[in-house]
């Protein structure tokens, strides 16, 4: 009898140790570049939490994705920790010189970039590791090079023209033909930039040589960006912007971001009067809803006090049965363009959760590359954006995401892709949360797009499905070129084994580092 209580107390210890083994979560990043990927699984290994990886993997695709991501560029982030939900607007701004005219000079639209000192403040008191840490591996892949994906090249013969068009240095992306898979692209003068960062955080790039040198070729060149402006500038706290779900709540940033139309695609979703059991009530619900939120909300955004309807369930949920019977009647869109851009999602095993979307806007930006510098600069204003006002930031269809449940993350995503982000976003979510199925299939899936007067259905790789002409109710074109309708990278909680798992869009080169599977 005295033998059994160390036995007793040996299998109380054993459940104990059992379930909190259960409750330990593990670390997951997503990235759209599979070294971007390894970067922040090796800033795990080093003790980084999410914030760590975050701003490493960043960097890494300011230099493993120049066409599209980039110190020159904007960005945004959405993040979780100890139970509250913050943001970083690091967009670019509109130098305080500048007049609007018609311009055909990339140096025109040249703005302030916002991506460094966001994703410092993203690192400053949040991070475990020190900048140095977290900017070694970008370094390191750009003195010493690495081999371009099939991706990279295809997009940087691309863009070749249209460095060429605008830059006054013909030293970058620009060789004596075109880039092969696995050509190795070494970037040395982006390198020395980086380092600088790295020794001197936030006055290594808006002050000392390399900020002189971009103010200098700014003038020289017709550009509005003085080294006041990049003195000046600061990254700020982004507007969280929130919706409700049923049991889950779904979080967003405001403008300059678009999140309230992701909430509201959502909600919108969630509400709709029919049932959907099959890819024509997909398409027949998707299409009238994206078609309202594209030629409405989108715009409202803009006015004061719209803010409260596009994101209230209880609005959205009587919407929705105006919007089903209101179908296919011609509409305007505008800006219903592709972007090039790269989202990060992040998770740690303390539960912190960051998501970050960061771009230069079209294929290469503004084209403009200042020379001993090395990357490419955003487009701001004056172009698509339609900005036109001195000290204004960006406005973008950006729209990291995270989705809560009793306040605890659930789910983590975000998306390239210009103005097809939102509407990609939201019907991941759908999909996971409400249709149930399973995240990588959520991710993969087709997906569908407002058109002026159709529908933009994807359909390639395999996306396949069986229909009826008939039973659609309005105009539609399948879509079979790759990568046109979003790229995804998400994460969510296994809620049986309380562990994260992770989806990268097959339309890219993303991958995935599960902790739980090295």
């Amino acid at each position: 009898m005295r033998n059994s209580i160390p036995l007793l107390f040996t299998s109380i210890l054993l459940f104990f140790i059992s379930c909190t083994i259960n409750q330990t979560s593990n670390n997951v990043v997503v990235t759209p570049h599979p070294l971007a990927t390894q970067v922040g699984q090796s800033i795990f290994e080093l003790g980084g939490n999410a914030f760590d990886v975050a701003v490493a993997t960043g960097f890494a695709l300011s230099v493993l994705e120049p066409s599209m991501s980039g110190i020159g560029g904007r960005m945004q982030a959405l993040y979780f920790t100890n139970d509250s939900l913050g943001g970083i607007d690091g967009t670019t701004q509109v130098p305080s010189s500048y007049v609007h005219e018609e311009y055909d000079d990339g140096y025109k639209f040249v703005g302030i970039p916002g991506v460094v000192h966001g994703l410092i403040k993203l690192h400053e008191s949040r991070g475990n590791l020190t900048l140095q840490q977290l900017l070694k591996p970008s370094i390191e892949l750009a003195n010493n090079g690495f081999e371009l994906t099939r991706g990279n090249v295809i997009r940087l013969n691309m863009a070749a023209s249209h460095v060429l068009n605008n830059s006054k240095t013909d030293k970058y992306f620009l060789g004596d033909s075109l880039f092969q898979i696995g050509d190795t692209l070494i970037q040395k003068d982006l390198a020395n930039v980086l380092h600088e960062i790295s020794k001197y955080g936030i006055d290594g790039f808006y002050g000392g040589w390399v900020a002189e040198k971009i103010a200098k070729d700014m003038n020289r060149y017709g550009g509005y960006i003085t080294l006041d402006d990049l003195r000046d500038y600061k990254s700020g706290n982004s507007v969280v912007v929130n919706g409700e779900l049923h049991k889950y709540s779904i979080h967003s940033l405001f403008l300059p971001s678009f999140g309230p139309i992701v909430i509201q695609l959502v909600q919108l979703m969630d509400s709709w009067p029919h049932r959907v059991e099959s890819p024509v009530d997909y398409i027949n619900m998707f299409y009238p809803i994206s078609q309202h939120v594209y030629t409405n909300s989108r715009k409202q955004q803009f006015i004061p006090d719209s803010l409260h309807n596009i994101i209230s369930f209880e609005y959205n949920s009587s919407l929705a049965k105006t919007v089903s019977y209101v179908c296919c009647t011609k509409k305007t869109l505008t800006n219903n363009i592709d972007g090039n851009t790269a989202h990060i999602s992040v998770v740690d095993s303390l539960d912190n959760v960051v998501s970050l979307t960061q771009t230069v806007g079209p294929l290469m930006g503004s084209g403009v590359i200042t020379d001993s510098l090395g990357f490419v600069y955003a487009t701001t204003m004056g172009s698509y954006l339609g900005i036109t006002e001195a000290n204004q930031r960006a406005y973008s269809h950006i729209s990291p995401t995270i989705i809560l449940e009793n306040n605890s993350p659930v789910m983590v995503l975000g998306a390239a892709g210009g103005s097809r982000i939102p509407t990609s976003i939201s019907q991941v979510i759908y999909r996971h949360l409400f249709l149930d199925d399973d995240l990588n299939s959520s991710v993969t899936k087709f997906r569908v797009h407002p058109d002026t007067e159709k529908a933009l259905i994807e359909y390639h790789n395999g996306v396949e499905f069986e229909f009826i002409p008939d039973s659609i109710l309005f105009k539609y074109d399948l879509i079979d070129s790759p990568a046109r309708f979003g790229r995804v990278q998400a994460i969510s909680r296994v809620n049986d084994l309380n562990k994260w798992i992770g989806a990268s869009d097959p339309d890219w080169e993303g991958t995935v580092f599960n902790s739980d599977f090295k």
